[in-house]
């Protein structure tokens, strides 16, 4: 029951008239104001103001300088205004003003939740409302009414405020719902059955009721908005503010794996899969340092918990991947650094990111479309995974881009890594050290000669202690001139350098391709990456 036995009698014995009149179950007031009682001379103003508006009664109108009434919302519980007709009605449901609510703080004759504010008529009506308690599972006393105590306001926890400090001093709620509970502490199990024998009332300490109440779980006042809208939010944190939302607080870490499984599942296709592996690796610097990199050898793309215990810490590890094997160092580096460069790219629309689009072998003079046997090719990456069941494609392989090339201008920055090369040489041995090729390749030419052959293209050397080799090409397909910014390697001193060329005309189409040898294809874990860039991204990469 709501009310005390007495009180209860009394609302059921008045319950058609109340619910006639549209007043509250408890104070039996249709105009109760927010700040207290006050009624006004004609009913008309409270429950049907535009109809006493037409009559010309009431003591507001929409020409009155009098102010309208500041009424205290009515509160339903889940079977109020349910036809006779159906199975689950109830005659004695209810309906209770805020005001009545605000009233009843601390002493828990109404039941209703302390943080959504759902009311229920009776143990059996909408969700289950767990009730607070002063003691914890351990020293469990039982509940209220197996204490045999008339009303909350008998313990004495409840006759204090709340522990969190406020300007409004509101007192201890007295009941919580399942679904704010879970809300709070999802994996945590914080609720226990009364101790007395027979007894099903679910409890919960007044404590922990309260920290999901004032937020305590997570200082941060987004707990409070709807999960919708906290996601739109949350999608614009980076890896690092995503792993400390986190680990933030139960709520927010629910928020934040879902975020970071929506960001993972968008890009799935566009990275090699699993598992997450870490090797030593030599930084820009030459220091040997922990390399995050993706082992392509899953048959499913990157998921917790198989690569790790949480999206978070996959959408985490990504990142690190994306800035590494896509060579965003530079940008995120000295004046003018970019720390959401990464963030960025992973949120651009497939469409305008650089993929490849088709394989080519070499057979006597002429490229011929091949499959990939060995590689995982997706995106812009092409990864050779070295299962051992595997034979690798026939090299040197050739990988085309799936855009055509047909006017403007096109930039490319490409980074191909091969895992245990370079090492030191002569520069004698330098032309011996050859990893591919690149530069344009024309498909389907008409006429005598190859159908398929390269337009222009530039040699990718192996680096002098270094396992990767990082160049980029621009292409201007009005003026067919291509610029190849890259590092010749031929000896120690040297440096960047761009070389122009002019492609020649040609009835075929153009694209981007790079070429992998025999050298670089058959080595597990090669990995070739391109992504597009623009004017301002290029023009610090050539700097």
């Amino acid at each position: 029951m709501p009310l005390h036995e007495y009180l209860e009698q009394k609302r059921r014995q008045n319950i058609t008239q109340l619910n006639a009149t549209g007043a509250c179950h408890i104070c039996g007031s249709t105009c109760r104001n927010s700040q207290g009682f006050h009624h006004f001379l004609d009913n008309e103003n409270n429950n049907n103001n535009a109809a006493a508006v037409e009559a010309g009664g009431g003591n507001y109108n929409e020409n009155s300088m009098v102010r309208p009434p500041n009424l205290a919302a009515m509160r339903t519980c889940a079977c109020f205004g349910i036809a006779p007709s159906d199975p689950d009605h109830w005659p004695y449901s209810l309906r209770v003003c805020d005001r009545c609510i605000e009233d009843d703080k601390g002493i828990g004759r109404i039941r209703n939740c302390g943080i959504c504010g759902t009311v229920a008529c009776d143990e059996n009506c909408g969700g289950e409302l767990l009730e607070c308690t002063d003691c914890a599972e351990w020293n469990n006393a039982g509940c209220l009414d197996c204490r045999h105590m008339g009303d909350f306001s008998e313990m004495d926890i409840f006759r204090k405020k709340a522990p969190k400090k406020n300007d409004h001093g509101e007192p201890r709620c007295t009941r919580i719902c399942t679904k704010c509970l879970e809300q709070s502490t999802p994996w945590v199990k914080y609720d226990f059955v009364c101790r007395r024998f027979r007894c099903e009332t679910r409890l919960v300490p007044s404590d922990i009721a309260e920290r999901k109440r004032f937020r305590t779980f997570g200082s941060s006042p987004l707990n409070l908005l709807p999960e919708d809208g906290l996601v739109a939010i949350v999608d614009f944190l980076n890896g690092s503010d995503l792993k400390q939302l986190f680990l933030t607080c139960s709520a927010m870490c629910t928020v934040a794996e879902r975020v970071a499984k929506e960001k993972v599942e968008r890009v799935n296709n566009e990275y090699p899969t699993g598992p997450i592996a870490t090797t030593k690796r030599k930084n820009e610097s030459g220091r040997m340092i922990d390399t995050p990199y993706f082992e392509g050898r899953n048959d499913f793309g990157l998921r917790a918990p198989d690569d790790e215990k949480a999206w978070v810490g996959v959408y985490h590890y990504l990142e690190k991947v994306t800035q590494e094997m896509f060579y965003f160092g530079f940008q995120m580096k000295g004046p003018g650094a970019d720390s959401e460069v990464v963030g960025r790219f992973l949120n651009q629309s497939r469409n305008t990111k650089f993929a490849f689009g088709q394989a080519y072998s070499k057979v006597e003079n002429n490229l011929v479309e091949c499959p990939t046997v060995g590689m995982s090719v997706r995106g812009g990456c092409v990864l050779v995974t070295g299962k051992p069941d595997e034979v690798i494609s026939p090299s040197p392989l050739v990988m085309a881009s799936g855009q055509r090339l047909e006017t403007g201008i096109h930039r490319v920055i490409c980074r191909l890594c091969c895992p245990g090369m370079g090492s030191a040489r002569s520069n004698r041995e330098a032309q011996t050290f050859k990893l591919g090729s690149i530069g344009i390749l024309c498909t389907n030419q008409r006429g005598e000669g190859p159908t398929n052959a390269w337009a222009q293209r530039q040699d990718v050397m192996e680096s002098w202690m270094k396992e990767d080799v990082v160049f980029g090409i621009e292409y201007n397909a009005d003026e067919r001139e291509l610029v190849i910014h890259a590092n010749s390697h031929l000896s120690r001193s040297s440096t960047f350098v761009s070389n122009t060329y002019t492609v020649a005309e040609s009835p075929g189409d153009l694209y981007i391709a790079a070429e992998l040898t025999s050298k670089s294809a058959n080595v597990a874990q090669s990995l070739l990456t391109v992504r597009n860039c623009d004017a301002e991204e290029w023009t610090k990469f050539i700097e």
